[in-house]
């Protein structure tokens, strides 16, 4: 008999021995049993939940903090953190709004936005690299300027753009069109994370981010260019947010300089609800995607029971905490630490 018998874990019993299943439930059991209660809660108490529009609604929603915490992903497995993404995505909203009233072509306006966005994204790369400013206090900085900028074109004011402008063919795929029934803004979504997932498993810039969060300067007596990995980095999550500047700006049909006030907080939870950890090295946009759907399903929720906005606000806080909690490695050991510290 073999000594070396690993304990049996539920999930592989449960998911029938199949080594694939078994390792998918031991890098997600958490965000799939949050997903599961929470599928319970809503049959419980709000089953018009399932309704099919109101499913659309929520994937729609849900689309949008998404597209931006797929760029965050790659950000915090680098052990990073990028505070910047909300105003850049009013600053694209803004820029798009303006090309757009300036009858400039659809076609010309929307690299413009991207590039807005991958650029205000280099700018934090460099700065964090480069200059060696924290990335916490480099991606605030790039925040603040992002959002003066954004106040100085429009003079503080939204830009509204032609209705039917935004209906055209390619704009209004992005804000309200659909294909077969599925939403343009949740096939956006699903292709930047189909993008991102293959980058990261079979691409060798993917190991390279994942090394750098296992530790920069190992990372770069290994030959890893970090400079040049941490710069595309932060230019990654530079266009996703600039992706959901353009989507947000196409579904309202205006560029509005304070949008994404709540994108950032947002997108951070559903990555570290995702399981990807904050110290960098470990996480998936797998898990990025469970976490991002899962908020929706609590907002939408708390919104069907009638739930007050700032309630929601204190719900949404207090699943982070639990899910930090439940992924944390050593949690037990760490708490006795410090009780027999104090």
């Amino acid at each position: 008999m073999n000594s070396q018998t690993r304990s049996a874990d539920p999930g592989d019993t449960l998911l029938g021995g199949s080594p694939v299943f078994a390792q998918v439930w031991r890098d997600y059991k958490v965000i799939l049993v949050l997903l599961v209660l929470m599928l319970v809660a809503t049959t419980v108490l709000a089953p018009v939940f399932f309704n099919p529009q109101n499913l659309i609604n929520v994937a729609r929603q849900a689309s949008i903090t998404g597209v931006v915490a797929v760029g965050m992903t790659f950000v915090i497995l680098t052990a990073g953190i990028d505070l910047s993404v909300g105003a850049i995505l009013a600053l694209v909203g803004v820029v798009l709004s303006m090309l757009i009233k300036a009858d400039v072509s659809v076609f010309l306006a929307l690299p413009a936005a991207l590039l807005v966005g991958m650029t205000c994204g280099v700018v934090n790369g460099v700065g964090s690299t480069f200059f060696g400013i924290q990335p916490f206090i480099m991606t605030l900085a790039t925040m603040a300027i992002c959002s003066g900028v954004g106040l100085l074109l429009s003079n503080g004011t939204p830009i509204q753009i032609a209705k039917e402008a935004a209906d055209s063919a390619l704009l209004g795929f992005l804000g309200n069109g659909n294909i077969a029934g599925v939403p343009g803004p949740v096939i956006v979504f699903a292709i930047v994370a189909v993008a991102a997932t293959f980058v990261l498993r079979y691409v060798p810039f993917g190991r390279f981010v994942y090394g750098i969060g296992g530790g920069v300067e190992a990372a770069r007596l290994s030959g890893v260019p970090t400079a040049r990995i941490l710069i595309m980095v932060y230019a990654i999550s530079g266009v996703c947010a600039a992706i959901a500047g353009i989507i947000t700006t196409s579904r309202l049909f205006v560029g509005h300089p304070t949008a994404g006030s709540f994108i950032m907080l947002d997108s951070i939870a559903a990555v570290v609800i995702g399981g990807t950890s904050l110290m960098g090295g470990r996480g998936s946009v797998i898990g990025t995607v469970a976490g991002v759907f899962l908020l929706a399903m609590v907002a939408n929720l708390l919104n069907l029971l009638g739930v007050s906005p700032f309630n929601q606000q204190i719900a949404k806080g207090a699943i982070i905490i639990l899910a930090v909690l439940f992924t944390a490695h050593g949690l037990r050991h760490r708490i006795v630490q410090q009780w027999n510290a104090l």
